[in-house]
């Protein structure tokens, strides 16, 4: 593939609205930087949120009138629901919707609501799986059988609160929630486990971490730490297959790590997906890894901070995760042609539906990206409001396309046409 180079170009302030294949169905501002990522279940939407704000639940029933249903706070102080995930679940303990709540920042990392009636949510469990301040990240809830899981990142806090002192470490775990009053934790990766990067995990040097700095390679993983200009290596995101046996990390400066959770007291790393320096940067900073059909591939956003270049989509042909490879990538014009700080034209999160990935893209908007043909992906619409935003949420539900812009504080419902 061609290697891609920046030039000077318009920077993000200077960007122009943007509506390819889009209907603009309605829109509710909740506030800048109060909205994160954005799930939706039913006839409602799942914002989570920064600098505690608690997840708001909005009635999408009439799409082009959307209004706050109810709201669902953390019992502690200065709590931010970081990520939401809403499933129905039939188990002996438990009939109805369940909301899985990743917070940062507070003693209970791990929430889990009744949200049956979205108008009244209840608290089920707040509990903390380390007894103190946790940085929950994002959450997954999966099925095996009858019994109901959550797969939780948990290292967040460990990096930061670490941060001059360079350690990392990457934990994944996974937690039984069939009966979500009282969940447990029966398994987890990472923390020097099985190619986990283990806590404490020192680097060469104060910042900037050179190239070459003391780190573990995942199995059948390249180096990692070969970034220079961002100091750390963590788990990220979690996705899980429709069968519940895999797991797809997404960790900076490591790429996407497979894991066989089909016994989940006992994950195990499987396979690594890790774009190769020929076809764009030399970082692997994935955001966030995402299975499509039926997990012969997987859908990396990559939100590299390095300048040529960062942001792709990138599609991995993973039906043998030992060996997966690179097939196809993909950026917006602005990724190749502008230089911007840091992650401002880099692809944040990923929606896959059929063969359709759905993109939040910072300040390029929303965009839909067709991998019918996986080395040739092509983008089929986009969105981009007038003035500034940032896009860190996207969902397709049902004949709609939800987007969360954390710097307006807007959430957008579109319609593809």
């Amino acid at each position: 593939m061609e290697q891609f180079h920046r030039h000077e170009g318009m920077g993000s302030g200077d960007r122009a609205p943007l509506n390819k294949n889009f209907t603009q169905v309605g829109v509710l501002d909740l506030g800048p930087f109060e909205i994160a990522d954005v799930w939706a279940h039913g006839d409602y939407a799942y914002l989570s949120g920064l600098g505690g704000t608690p997840v708001q639940i909005v009635d999408i029933s009439d799409p082009s009138n959307p209004s706050v249903a109810a709201m669902a706070a953390s019992p502690d102080l200065f709590c931010s629901s970081q990520d939401v995930k809403v499933e129905t679940v039939n188990t002996k303990y438990f009939k109805g919707d369940l909301m899985a709540v990743g917070n940062e920042g507070c003693l209970t990392g791990l929430q889990l609501w009744d949200v049956s009636d979205p108008t009244d949510p209840q608290l089920l469990s707040a509990v903390s799986q380390i007894g103190e301040p946790e940085f929950i990240h994002n959450v997954y809830i999966f099925e095996q059988r009858d019994r109901v899981y959550v797969a939780a990142v948990s290292s967040f806090f460990e990096v930061f609160s670490t941060f001059l002192y360079g350690f990392t470490i990457g934990d994944v775990m996974i937690v039984d929630i069939t009966d979500p009053t009282n969940p447990i934790t029966v398994g987890d990766w990472g923390a020097g486990k099985d190619g986990g990067i283990a806590f404490g995990t020192p680097f060469a040097s104060s910042p900037p971490f050179p190239p070459g700095s003391d780190c573990t390679p995942p199995p059948g993983g390249d180096e990692l730490c070969r970034g220079d200009d961002f100091p750390g290596v963590f788990a990220h995101d979690v996705w899980v297959n429709e069968q519940g046996t895999l797991a797809y990390v997404s960790y900076w400066d490591a790429g996407a790590i497979i894991l066989d959770i089909s016994d989940p007291a006992n994950p195990t790393a499987v396979g690594t997906a890790f774009e190769p320096e020929a076809l764009g940067s030399d970082e692997g900073n994935a955001h966030v890894a995402v299975p499509a059909r039926g997990g012969n591939l997987l859908l990396v956003g990559d939100e590299d901070f390095t300048a040529d270049p960062w942001g792709f989509l990138r599609i991995f042909d993973t039906r043998d995760p030992a060996s997966s490879t690179q097939v196809g990538a993909y950026a917006t014009e602005n990724t190749l042609t502008n230089p911007s700080p840091a992650f401002s034209y880099s692809v944040h999160n990923v929606v896959v539906r059929g063969n359709r990935a759905y993109l939040s893209w910072y300040d390029d908007g929303i965009r839909v990206v067709d991998f019918s043909n996986p080395a040739k992906p092509r983008e089929i619409a986009a969105f981009v409001p007038e003035g500034l935003s940032s896009f860190w949420g996207v969902y397709a539900h049902r004949n709609l396309v939800l987007g969360s812009d954390f710097l307006g504080g807007d959430l957008y419902i579109l319609k593809m046409k």
